[in-house]
């Protein structure tokens, strides 16, 4: 249960590699490897309830058999009594796990609150350059030395990607101020994901109540993922506005003062004023708004608001003229596509945030979606597509900058819209029936009610043939010579490729 005090991660807490709390940056480095791979094999052994050969995670983790089970050793003892893995010669590596008990993702927190990164990057955030670097190296338990070539280290690899870095002799962490929060935004989210708080001096209970405040003004629901995020870097910006950090905000490239929440955020910053005795300037008061308008929420069931109405909400502004072009571009890619209020109004929602992030380019710059690799493996057609969509669109719009960030939330916009013609396909694969059905119920599974896939013995395929069953195209595991439908070859089990293959198909 969430507290409404934070609480400091304590150095008693297991460890993935204990050494009586005393390490020094070899241990540390080692550390942080050491959960860099066990979170890979959780994550890789959740993905399904089966025997993992050793070969399959050995090329999974790049390490060897021996590493493997020395792996499971250590983190099997940091796993709740519900969770366990097993590894035998023969069978590979089996995770068992009440589906009712914790989730891979809560015990992957707890083990990432205890790496050397995160204990030495939560205190540079709660000391913030209060340490001299001899204290610091007291605290984490190292030496000197070693903390200075950790901080190398870090700042050479971990800290490269945010454009931050760490001084030496009074360690403090150095950068853009956005960049910052951004960064602790995601070191906090990765490290607390589900439950805890640990912002000691902001309370957690009164965050919640402001955020709750806008929902309950605005008609709107928050997804609870969104909510806890949303609080986080609320709590983040106010502990850096009490340090006297701020951040700069483009007042003009954004109309801010016509935004839907622009009068519930200065509300809720007014709160946050008397509350912590602190003074917020116009460009954090637009940076929050930015924040609260960019986390995912819904109107709740029963409100009175209606897409159409929602839609009206966006003509007469910037984005309404340039959802109608990318609609346009779309339409001629996707002819069948469903474009009806929903979508039209998730097109000018997409554009309303692509130019609010285009006045805070720096967090624009570095924001990553978690999707990204996923989308552009298993939507890789659509993403490529879009990709290109977005840079006719582009033309029209040369100012406005995106990145794979939006790619990826577009592709998923789009993905989910796509309506497939019904069809009839006959299926002629070279093997028993056995095989045959079983090919079928496959393809079925993965593409869906709108294909229909016939099976049955035909005296032979003909063009005359097809036409008198109705059969709008072919699918065989071998060359087949038809000219009045189109024929997809497939493998004897079809390959990612091939079900993209026959979905193209269903959109022609």
């Amino acid at each position: 249960m969430e507290s409404g005090k934070g609480t400091a991660t304590g150095l008693g807490e297991l460890s993935l590699l204990s050494y009586n709390n005393k390490i020094n940056l070899k241990l540390g480095e080692k550390m942080d490897k050491e959960f860099k791979l066990a979170s890979q094999l959780l994550t890789l052994l959740d993905t399904e309830q089966r025997w993992f050969t050793l070969a399959e995670v050995e090329k999974s983790l790049g390490v060897s058999d021996k590493t493997i089970r020395k792996m499971v050793e250590a983190i099997s003892k940091q796993l709740p009594p519900d969770i366990t893995i097993e590894v035998s010669r023969g069978k590979g590596v089996f995770l068992r796990r009440d589906g009712r008990g914790k989730t891979i993702g809560e015990v992957i927190s707890s083990m990432f609150r205890q790496t050397t990164f995160y204990r030495l990057m939560n205190l540079l955030f709660t000391t913030n350059g209060r340490f001299s670097v001899e204290e610091l190296a007291g605290e984490m338990f190292m030496s000197i030395s070693s903390l200075k070539k950790l901080i190398v280290h870090l700042n050479n690899n971990d800290l490269k990607p945010y454009k931050l870095r760490i001084t030496y002799s009074t360690p403090k962490i150095k950068g853009n101020e956005m960049n910052i929060r951004y960064f602790y935004w995601k070191l906090y989210g990765d490290a607390y994901k589900f439950v805890g708080w640990p912002f000691a001096n902001i309370d957690f209970a009164y965050i919640n109540q402001l955020i709750t405040n806008i929902e309950i003004e605005k008609n709107i629901v928050y997804f609870i993922n969104s909510k806890r995020k949303l609080s986080f870097l609320l709590a983040i910006s106010i502990d850096r506005v009490m340090r006297g950090e701020s951040v700069e905000v483009d007042e003009h490239r954004y109309l801010w003062e016509k935004g839907m929440f622009y009068l519930p955020v200065k509300k809720l910053v007014k709160s946050l004023e008397e509350q912590y005795s602190v003074k917020f300037s116009k460009s954090e008061i637009f940076f929050m708004q930015s924040r609260v308008s960019l986390s995912q929420y819904h109107y709740y069931e029963g409100s009175e608001i209606t897409p159409r109405q929602e839609v009206e909400l966006h003509k007469d502004k910037e984005e309404y003229q340039m959802g109608n072009l990318l609609v346009a571009l779309l339409q001629k890619v996707y002819p069948n596509m469903d474009m009806g209020e929903r979508f039209i109004l998730e097109v000018y929602e997409f554009f309303d945030k692509l130019l609010m992030d285009n006045a805070i380019p720096e967090w624009m710059m570095i924001s990553k979606s978690n999707l990204l690799i996923y989308v552009q493996k298993e939507c890789q057609q659509v993403y490529q597509q879009l990709q290109a969509c977005m840079k006719t669109w582009n033309e029209a719009y040369p100012s406005v900058l995106y990145n794979d960030f939006h790619l990826t939330k577009l592709t998923l916009i789009v993905r989910s819209s796509l309506r497939y013609k019904r069809k009839k396909a006959f299926l002629v694969i070279g093997e028993e029936f056995s095989i045959r059905h079983y090919i079928a119920d496959l393809i079925k599974k993965e593409i869906g009610d709108q294909l229909i896939v016939n099976t049955s013995i035909m005296k032979g395929l003909t063009d005359e043939m097809v036409q008198q069953h109705h059969i709008d195209f072919v699918i065989s595991n071998f060359p087949v010579e038809l000219k009045t439908v189109p024929v997809v070859t497939i493998s004897t089990i079809p390959s990612k490729r091939d079900l993209d293959n026959i979905r193209k198909e269903l959109l022609l």
